[in-house]
């Protein structure tokens, strides 16, 4: 049984999986206060499907950008079930990949300020890093990269779809106490 988690956007992102079968998912949007729901939510969803945390095989789990916070609730997440079962498995992926699934995208996320993370992908792969890039530079990459889709701050995504497609590219973690947020410095 594999568990998916992502917090790292003001959205609230669980998919419970199985041999890529979808058993359950949560998906709770615009979400201020992630770390005062997502234990109850994951309680109810196994809860729901009669399974204990230790059935958990795998955490797949979005590592960042994203807000301060959100970020370090899904890592701390992943790391706790962890400590509580041993022998689970962690891997991390991108925000900006997540979003991008196995299509041919412009990924980004409002950073604030006037800035934005930006990561380019095609068919799931990284052509340009992530990176932090103010807005000005934002027409300069939507130029070169103009029959790329944009896909911007998590709307519209298909989050399970994208799941899936993506599960063999998430990262397998040995040392999940060296798992670290992916806080994008400003490359300018």
């Amino acid at each position: 049984m594999n568990l998916f988690i992502d917090t790292t956007n003001n959205n609230l992102i669980l998919i419970l999986e199985n041999k890529n079968q979808i058993i359950d998912s949560v998906y709770k949007t615009n979400q201020m206060r992630i770390s005062d729901i997502v234990m109850d939510e994951l309680k109810n969803m196994l809860d729901k499907n009669n399974l204990k945390i230790k059935e958990i095989d795998s955490v797949y789990c979005s590592n960042g950008p994203g807000s301060y916070t959100g970020v370090r609730v899904g890592i701390t997440i992943a790391k706790t079930l962890k400590i509580l079962n041993p022998s689970l498995k962690v891997f991390t992926l991108s925000s900006l990949a997540f979003q991008a699934g196995n299509d041919n995208v412009i990924s980004l996320l409002d950073a604030k300020g006037k800035k934005f993370y930006i990561g380019i992908y095609e068919s799931g792969v990284c052509k340009i890093a992530d990176q932090l890039i103010p807005e000005d530079y934002l027409e300069e990459f939507k130029d070169q990269f103009g029959d790329f889709e944009i896909r911007s701050d998590y709307k519209d995504i298909d989050y399970i779809n994208n799941y899936l497609s993506l599960k063999e590219k998430f990262e397998l973690n040995d040392d999940v106490e060296k798992i670290e947020p992916i806080y994008i410095k400003n490359f300018i």
